[in-house]
């Protein structure tokens, strides 16, 4: 292949000039993420280990464990780039760094050349998440993966606009399951509505996204994972596959790509890498990895679990309380202590039942957005939702302990907000906050 890329699973592509692998993205290679609980929809081959590791750049989107694989990481050579978005902290730079590895923060909208026929600018947005956006000659390659758009959707559209549609590629997730869908009532029965559900609807929103992108091609991406414990294995049936897609894909103008292919760019023609699209259900385990439901926390972790949900100044507003249960033991957060003397009818409070060890080391961490994803945590509602602040607050916003106070603050949270909700409801906010601006006028910032 002269000029092209190649999907290799999950978020990771490999992008090629003159027949040499130039960029490498998200490189999940072997392993397991989110404590056990995901693993490869079906192991790499030999060429596509190899293919990455002689990739001279490597393009992280975000920190969630299937795009900065640790375990991967390591496999890689040292001299290896690493181009990062720039990302309201530098922490996942500091972690690059701490690998060995030479770091490139990319400016937002700013074209990086890497080959003669290959450049790419980088996304970066409020959801700490980022997209890539590759120019292979006179092709387009959009690399959504998992992220929203926000407000960088007429930006976008004007780029695609100067493409020969024919021309134009966009790999994005289409899920249902890669967010917390393990909801119980309160006698811990799971209550998710069945896969059906959700499928359609989320094939046809991505289908229509595509399409008014003005995007030719859509290469199926970022959603090849398989539920491997035994407390998260019940989620496998809600993963979309490529039946799922052929089934529903709404809009036929926009060509659609099945995982695992190799794109020539050149003549526009896909190659498929394997025989079919079977998932290798044959890593399914019946372990919770390396949890055990019966510890419990001791005072100590207690304090520290508390200590962590108190950080987020924001979501007293919306929340009056966390219930947590751990090993058979329920303890309650009160996040709005005026609430106390509400009816309890009327309490907004969310119950979450986790294992010890995972919800020791996300506190650790500071991602809990981990235990949500993996699926095995169980999560009761009462009288709220996750969305739209929970889990944007806590989960994306609020990304690392490291990252709190720069991001707990009323008046930068809100202010986020307000882009969000209008990105989201017009398609075309291009107002985004900055390191350079918010950050610099006197809102607060991380330490160090």
């Amino acid at each position: 292949m002269n000029l092209g890329f190649e999907t290799l699973g999950n978020a990771t592509l490999v992008f090629y000039d003159d027949q040499r692998p130039v960029l490498a993205t998200d490189p999940w290679l072997i392993g397991t993420c989110y404590f056990g609980s995901w693993g490869l929809d079906r192991p790499l081959t030999p060429a596509e280990f190899d293919a990455v590791r002689r990739a001279g750049y490597v393009w992280i989107s975000h920190g969630h464990p299937d795009h900065l694989h640790g375990e991967s990481l390591a496999l890689l050579s040292r001299e290896t780039k690493f181009l990062l978005p720039e990302h309201y902290t530098g922490e996942i730079a500091e972690f690059v760094r701490g690998q060995g590895f030479p770091v490139e923060v990319m400016p937002y909208r700013e074209w990086r050349q890497l080959s003669p026929r290959l450049r790419c600018l980088s996304l970066d947005n409020e959801n700490q998440d980022a997209i890539l956006v590759v120019e292979a000659g006179d092709c387009l390659i959009l690399n959504l993966n998992d992220s929203p758009l926000l407000g960088d959707r007429r930006f976008v559209r004007k780029l695609v606009r100067r493409y020969d549609r024919k021309k134009t590629y966009a790999a994005a997730l289409c899920a249902t399951d890669a967010d917390m869908l393990n909801f119980v009532d309160h006698e811990g029965r799971r209550i998710t509505e069945p896969a059906e559900h959700y499928k359609p609807g989320t094939v046809w929103a991505l289908a229509r996204q595509i399409d008014r992108l003005g995007i030719g091609t859509y290469v199926c991406s970022s959603s090849q994972h398989t539920y491997i414990r035994s407390d998260s294995a019940w989620a496998n049936p809600y993963r979309i596959t490529w039946a799922d897609i052929e089934r529903h894909w709404t809009r036929p103008e926009v060509r659609v790509l099945e995982p695992f292919v190799i794109v020539d760019l050149q003549s526009g023609e896909a190659t498929r890498k394997h025989p079919s699209q079977a998932s290798d259900f044959g890593q399914v385990t019946n372990r919770t990895g390396i949890d055990n439901y019966d510890e419990r926390l001791n005072e100590t972790e207690w304090t520290e679990l508390f200590d962590f949900f108190r950080q987020f100044e924001t979501i007293h507003r919306y929340l009056d309380y966390l219930d947590f249960t751990v090993g058979g033991e329920q303890r309650r957060l009160w996040i709005n202590p005026s609430s106390k003397h509400k009816d309890q009818s009327r309490l907004r409070g969310i119950g979450f039942y986790a294992p010890r060890h995972s919800l020791c080391e996300v506190v650790k961490h500071g991602y809990f957005d981990d235990m949500m994803i993996g699926n095995f945590m169980k999560t009761e509602l009462h009288n709220t939702t996750l969305y739209p602040y929970f889990t944007p607050l806590v989960c994306k916003l609020g990304g690392t302990r490291k990252s709190t106070h720069g991001l707990n603050g009323a008046l930068f949270g809100d202010t986020i907000f307000a882009g969000i909700r209008l990105a989201r409801s017009t398609g075309s906010c291009e107002r985004r906050p900055r390191n350079s601006s918010m950050l610099r006028a006197g809102l607060p910032t991380a330490p160090g």
